[in-house]
């Protein structure tokens, strides 16, 4: 477990949002997420349920250069997390722009159902987040919609 790495990425996060922004702390960040392992992701998801909205976003914005295997392992777990659908719809943007058959599409794929139900207001977001991924497609068919027009996008 790469912990000085978490430790030294939570710190990060952690900043006032002037320092943060100030010092442009966003591609640090981005370089720290690029090193983490799978086994990292227990931990990460602890910080994650301990951390405020700001930590949290900022971890979503910042992992461009997400190892793919961290990524769908932080997405199962945040997918178990009451509350964590902005991280969750931010980091669906991080994933192949083809979605495969695996439990992972598929509960991503209810949690966007899910949230389109709940939040009209996250339309949008939710829309483009599939997109992305390669969930667009499978969306419409599960809210019975023939196009993103049709829905209003």
């Amino acid at each position: 477990m790469s912990v000085a790495i978490l430790d030294e990425l939570d710190e990060l996060l952690g900043l006032d949002d002037g320092e943060y922004d100030r010092l442009d702390l966003f591609l640090e960040a981005d370089e720290l997420i690029g090193q983490l392992q799978p086994a990292d992701v227990p931990a990460l998801l602890a910080l994650w349920q301990a951390r405020g909205p700001s930590w949290q976003q900022r971890l979503a914005q910042a992992s461009a250069s997400i190892d793919g295997a961290v990524l769908r392992a932080l997405l199962a777990g945040l997918l178990q997390i009451q509350h964590a659908g902005h991280g969750v719809l931010t980091l669906m943007g991080r994933l192949p722009p083809v979605a495969d058959a695996s439990p992972l599409s598929d509960a991503l794929l209810d949690f966007a159902e899910q949230a389109w139900q709940a939040t009209p207001a996250q339309h949008r977001k939710i829309q483009m987040s599939c997109w992305s991924c390669g969930l667009s497609g499978r969306l419409l068919k599960r809210l019975g919609l023939a196009s993103w027009k049709q829905a209003g996008l």
